[in-house]
């Protein structure tokens, strides 16, 4: 059978400018936004890992505000502490109404950035007008006049922004799920909506999102009353540690068989988990053209595949 093609030039597909991953990261981590599934068993690496991997972001000025969703989190202080999580930021996920906690701190750190771009671009106009005699008696002119106004100095001058960032862009969110198997928030339809429309959460008048990426640290990848499958299979990054399970083991090499076949799945898990039982395995299904590999062992070795063996 001969198959021959013909151009139709008017049908051409056009593609929108903009990528599902806008923020710029450090060189040396994967983009965002992202969904990452952290799979081990207790007492292994998902905690220490997780928090390590945000504070490079931290650290790499990618990112501002973090939620943690565990009803172990008083146990884990000092790791939280690190990361400057904010209590309100922490919820049980047993907790009426998460998902819309989650959302609400997403619009509201739209809503904080959006009004900062609108008081620098404001900012010269009523200056200007103050210095004129020009008071216009409004109340979004008396708004500016009181973000404005320094109580310290009794002068009138631009307000600190919240964050750096608001120079270039919005904030960065991120939020952890720590050991939620079996709570009420899995039962939740509105988290599967929020990991399905993670990059489009908080949207910008001028287009694009704040968005929110999410990290499920669970120790069974399909256990009854565990991780939907749509979440899964919305995972952009996989954390995978020593597991004695093999039936579990095949179902997480399942989850990535769009981009890596199971072969070459287990061949770099082995060599990931090899040494001891706190390394992982970690998967960037959309990695950085300059990173040499989608695995690592840990994040700091690259784990280099070629013709489906590891070198």
């Amino acid at each position: 059978m001969k198959i021959t093609t013909k151009t139709e030039p008017k049908a051409k597909i056009k593609v929108t400018s903009g990528t599902s991953f806008a923020y710029e990261t450090p060189e040396h981590l994967p983009k965002l936004h992202q969904v990452c599934c952290l799979y081990s068993r207790r007492g292994t690496f998902k905690t220490t890992a997780i928090t390590n991997l945000l504070r490079m972001y931290m650290e790499g000025h990618a990112m501002e505000r973090i939620i943690w969703v565990s009803n172990t989190a008083g146990s884990n202080k000092k790791l939280l502490k690190q990361l400057n999580i904010d209590e309100e930021d922490v919820f049980d996920p047993n907790e009426k109404g998460v998902v819309m906690k989650i959302r609400d701190i997403v619009e509201q750190e739209r809503d904080e950035y959006v009004r900062y771009k609108q008081l620098r671009e404001n900012y010269k106009k009523v200056m200007k007008d103050i210095k004129h005699g020009m008071s216009p008696r409004t109340p979004l002119f008396d708004n500016y006049l009181v973000s404005y106004y320094d109580v310290r100095t009794n002068t009138f001058r631009m307000p600190e922004p919240k964050y750096k960032c608001y120079d270039k862009r919005p904030p960065i969110v991120a939020c952890v799920f720590d050991d939620v198997l079996g709570s009420a928030l899995l039962r939740d339809k509105m988290l599967l909506e929020l990991t399905q429309k993670h990059r489009h959460e908080g949207s910008l008048p001028e287009g694009g999102a704040v968005g929110i990426s999410l990290y499920y640290l669970v120790q069974s990848f399909k256990a009854v009353g565990g991780l939907n499958r749509s979440i899964r299979n919305q995972a952009t990054t996989f954390l995978v540690g020593r597991t004695k399970d093999e039936q579990e083991l095949k179902e997480v090499a399942e989850a990535c068989a769009g981009e890596v076949s199971p072969e070459v799945f287990m061949a770099v898990y082995h060599e990931a988990t090899k040494d001891s039982s706190h390394h992982f395995l970690f998967v960037d299904l959309h990695k950085k053209d300059h990173h040499p590999s989608m695995f690592r062992k840990n994040f700091d070795t690259y784990l280099i595949v070629e013709d489906g063996v590891k070198k």
